[in-house]
């Protein structure tokens, strides 16, 4: 991925006095400097509807990836929700049928797109559908503070053996990794970049090793987002939620791995509800503790979960694989 960069630079004073032999490590620590300034902060300049707007871009520092909670949440914080198991239901397996009047499913009816073959493909006007010079918008959430879109490399060209390529079939961004905050009191977008965390070892060539963007919120000056990827080559080091100090830039946690690969999750609360499933791994429900990452409650449900949504009656509800699951909230 290319990026036009407007790169920071260091000036670095040397004593006229110093012997000649310091010449090369100085010139060699000059050069550490620049390359490090390139790589953890840049800024790009972008154009949407002919008026060019700047974007700060940020990469998401994580330094392990089997996890890396707090210990304590702040005073008052440190209580979360309780889900009681109420009922089972008859087959319920896609999230436009929990797209109901009288559920709240968060953010998911303010997709840009409601199908994945572009049926519905509606842009707000504040979201530029391309960044930089190879990605592309893959989805726009509304459930925080402001909205935030996350974007993904151009689909290809190239056709499949059936006759379609990428692009035939959705012009979305495919493996969604750029996260922009689209905070309407900032002049200068934040983009935070999750390529760090791709599937050990890194091959960053390869779609096959990479984690993507499920969904992302910034909520109380805080990025929570989801990221997974395809299980079976990713170590035991995948399906993450991240919270990101977004005035600091600081990781603040990472969750345990196998923690979250549902399709949306939801914050309530102190707590943020997610779930995780897989074929051939247990399926959960999962509780956090959204100021620490910690998780308070586990609960296990028949197969993969995929969209969570608070009903009109103040119950949580969870399309499965075949069904759907659901549970009453104590606070």
């Amino acid at each position: 991925m290319e990026f036009s960069s407007k790169y920071i630079i260091f000036v670095v004073k040397t004593n006229r006095s110093v012997n000649l032999k310091f010449h090369a490590m100085n010139r060699f620590v000059l050069s550490a400097v620049l390359l490090a300034a390139t790589v953890f902060s840049y800024a790009q300049n972008n154009n949407l509807d002919d008026v060019m707007y700047k974007t700060e871009v940020v990469p998401v520092k994580v330094s392990n990836f089997n996890g890396q909670t707090l210990p304590a949440a702040p005073k008052g914080k440190n209580k979360t929700i309780t889900l009681i198991r109420t009922s089972f239901s008859t087959p319920l397996n896609d999230y436009n049928a929990l797209a109901r009047p009288e559920l709240k499913l968060g953010n998911i009816i303010g997709h840009p797109t409601l199908g994945w073959d572009d049926t519905d493909y509606s842009i707000p006007d504040i979201v530029p559908e391309f960044y930089g010079d190879g990605c592309v918008l893959n989805d726009v959430f509304y459930d925080g503070d402001y909205p935030v879109a996350i974007y993904g490399r151009k689909p290809k060209t190239e056709p499949f053996s059936w006759g379609e390529s990428e692009k035939d079939i959705s012009r979305r961004g495919r493996y969604p990794h750029l996260i922009m905050l689209l905070d309407p009191a900032r002049e200068v977008k934040k983009v935070y970049d999750t390529s760090s965390m791709a599937f050990p070892p890194k091959n960053r060539g390869a779609d096959i090793d990479r984690q993507s963007v499920d969904w992302a919120v910034v909520k109380d000056g805080i990025l929570y987002f989801s990221i997974s990827g395809l299980m079976g080559f990713d170590k035991g080091q995948n399906a993450y939620v991240v919270a990101v100090d977004i005035s600091t830039d600081k990781t603040l946690w990472v969750s345990k791995p196998n923690t979250c690969n549902t399709n949306n999750f939801l914050i309530l609360d102190n707590s943020i509800i997610c779930g995780f499933g897989d074929s051939g791994k247990p399926d959960f429900i999962n509780v956090l503790n959204r100021f620490t990452g910690v998780q308070k409650q586990q609960l296990w449900v028949a197969n993969a979960p995929n969209w969570l949504a608070i009903g009109s009656d103040g119950r949580l509800y969870v399309s499965l694989y075949n069904k759907h699951v659901a549970f009453k909230i104590s606070r």
